[in-house]
């Protein structure tokens, strides 16, 4: 935990700071955005009110233009004889007449309907027809004709116009393509069926095709200011202008006037005017999001006016601010030096104000705290020694016991000299483990080791082998003195000395690399008769259980791992952590 609370430290200025931005920016903020939106509602309004005097206006031509429109199919009514002449051009009998008549006829026709394409330049055409059979048209193109075979009575506004009743029935804009030279021309049409008065039976169909240009002269000169949609819809609620592309979604379900609604990610306020009597509807897609941008210089201003009282504010108090963070700065520097272990790094007041009282306290803190920490300190160190000595005392008698028995089985079968030898080599290793520190360089550890594995060959002769390797760079590591005998000597008697056959006990030590954390690994193996680790009793439970208590004891992030199987051998690995080297000084 050392470091963690500096660690999470955040100065008090700053916190301070923090404090002063969030209790003015946040009123700031809201009253900006409040006033914003404000405006834009009543930005909105006043365009709105704009727009609504504008549609007026544009409704009322626009009425006025579908009425002329729809005055002009009703010419046929004005004059008898051009009745009577598409009566008799519809009946079966007009194929018998002399050429006088038909020519007679064809004039009546023309002259009524060349007045209607002189006076009015955007009419492009006017054709009558009855079924499919066409009676007379009249167009501004000399060399337009009718399409061959066309059929007209399969068509959506001649169907309209006969459902209509003598009614006028507006097309919207579609093809010429019952004409042969301007087929490819887009029309706006208004279409009526002609009855005869007497007996209200029809006698044709006239439809007379407008040029597109005058509904997009009508609203090409319309600004409102904002980006905007305009938008002209018949009683079906099917286009029949707009002045851009408009998705037909938005319209399947009428918006309310007034409302808000999205398309292709852009929002738009709709306004909109009903055409009357036709039951149109002019609407207007107002830009909302151009609405809001109008909005930017607000929260622009306020950002700038905000700017400058912050840096201001600022200023003003970091000034006072070093007056008042001066005495905490130097007590957390002094809490610093404690945390690190400096027990006489002290707080030296520089007011006379509650920072003062703070830091006097502070100093007899640490005073008593350094007293604590002493006591404390001596008392473990003599415990930890206490204990040390206890459990290598557990050691030297287990190890001389297993030792003597060998030496009384020497003696019992005559081994004169061996046994000789064998007590000179006790009495290096009794001189050793009696003599020698308590802590021990590795190398040190590995040639007791040796000496031992020597001693009991001369008990096992051929059926022991011994090989002891360590690297270069830890021979000089300091570890327990001891720490591996009783792991060798378990080695030997429970895992070796059962079988009749040769036998192999390795230890080595290395270094090895985990995690990018570099460990020096001390490995004892053996290639005895082994054991299930699940009855560790029967396997020198003693000495095991001492060698990994001393380890514990002396490196406490250390690792003692244990791997066995009966007939497999066992393999001990004994991994410390390199940096536990590292200004040991551990000693009895």
């Amino acid at each position: 935990m050392k470091g963690l609370v500096f660690g999470l430290y955040r100065p008090l200025n700053m916190k301070l700071v923090l404090i002063f931005v969030a209790s003015t920016l946040l009123p700031l903020m809201l009253t900006t955005y409040i006033g914003a939106r404000f405006y834009i509602e009543r930005t909105s309004e006043d365009t709105g009110i704009l727009i609504d005097n504008t549609l007026i206006s544009l409704s009322q031509s626009l009425s006025s233009y579908l009425n002329e429109l729809d005055q002009l199919t009703l010419i046929p009514y004005y004059n008898d004889d051009f009745i009577y002449a598409l009566k008799v051009k519809a009946s079966e009998s007009y194929e018998s007449l002399s050429r006088y008549q038909v020519l007679s006829i064809t004039n009546m026709l023309d002259s009524q309907l060349r007045f209607v394409r002189n006076t009015r330049k955007d009419i492009m055409s006017t054709l009558i027809v009855a079924d499919n059979k066409p009676l007379f048209y009249s167009t501004n193109n000399p060399l337009n004709d009718v399409a061959d075979n066309y059929e007209f009575a399969e068509t959506d506004w001649y169907r309209k116009a006969i459902e209509a009743a003598g009614n006028a029935v507006f097309v919207n804009p579609h093809k010429q393509d019952y004409f042969t030279r301007t087929k490819g021309e887009t029309v706006f049409s208004v279409a009526r069926t002609i009855r005869d008065i007497p007996s209200r039976q029809p006698i044709s169909v006239i439809i007379a095709d407008a040029n597109t240009v005058v509904l997009q002269k009508m609203f090409q000169d319309i600004d409102f200011h904002v980006p905007s949609h305009i938008v002209l819809l018949d009683e079906e609620r099917h286009f029949v202008y707009a002045n851009h592309d408009v998705s037909p979604a938005l319209f399947r379900t009428m918006p309310d006037n007034r409302s808000v609604v999205s398309d292709g990610g852009q929002s738009y306020m709709v306004i909109r005017r009903t055409v009357a009597p036709y039951n149109w509807e002019l609407v207007v897609l107002l830009s909302y999001s151009a609405l809001e941008k109008k909005t930017l210089w607000i929260y622009v201003n306020s950002a700038l006016l905000y700017i400058v009282c912050l840096v201001v504010a600022f200023l003003f108090y970091q000034g006072l601010s070093r007056k008042v963070m001066g005495p905490v700065k130097d007590i957390i520097k002094t809490m610093g030096k404690i945390e690190q272990g400096d027990f006489s790094a002290r707080y030296r007041s520089r007011t006379t104000d509650e920072f003062d009282v703070i830091g006097r306290s502070l100093n007899s803190m640490i005073e008593e705290l350094k007293q604590k920490i002493e006591v404390e300190y001596v008392l473990k160190l003599k415990q930890r020694n206490s204990e040390y000595k206890a459990l290598q005392s557990q050691i030297q008698p287990h190890f001389l016991y297993n030792m003597l028995g060998g030496f009384v089985a020497l003696n019992q079968i005559g081994e004169r000299e061996l046994l000789e030898k064998s007590i000179i080599d006790l009495t290096l290793l009794l001189r050793y483990i009696l003599n020698h520190p308590d802590m021990t360089t590795l190398e040190e550890e590995l040639t007791l080791i040796e000496k031992y594995g020597s001693l009991q060959q001369l008990r096992f002769g051929e059926r022991l082998q011994v090989h002891v390797s360590c690297e270069d760079g830890i021979r000089l590591h300091k570890v327990p003195k001891l720490l591996l005998q009783p792991l060798a000597e378990n080695a030997i008697i429970h895992g070796i000395e059962p079988l009749s056959r040769p036998c192999r006990l390795t230890i080595s030590a290395d270094t090895v690399v985990e995690a990018g954390v570099p460990f020096v690994r001390i490995v004892i193996e053996d290639d005895g008769i082994g054991f299930d680790p699940e009855q560790l009793q029967e396997y020198g439970q003693i000495g095991l259980t001492n060698t990994r208590e001393r380890l514990q004891l002396c490196f406490p992030d250390s690792r003692f791992e244990l791997e066995s199987a009966p007939g497999a051998g066992t393999r001990i690995a004994i991994i410390i952590p390199e940096a536990n080297f590292h200004g040991h000084t551990h000693s009895g």
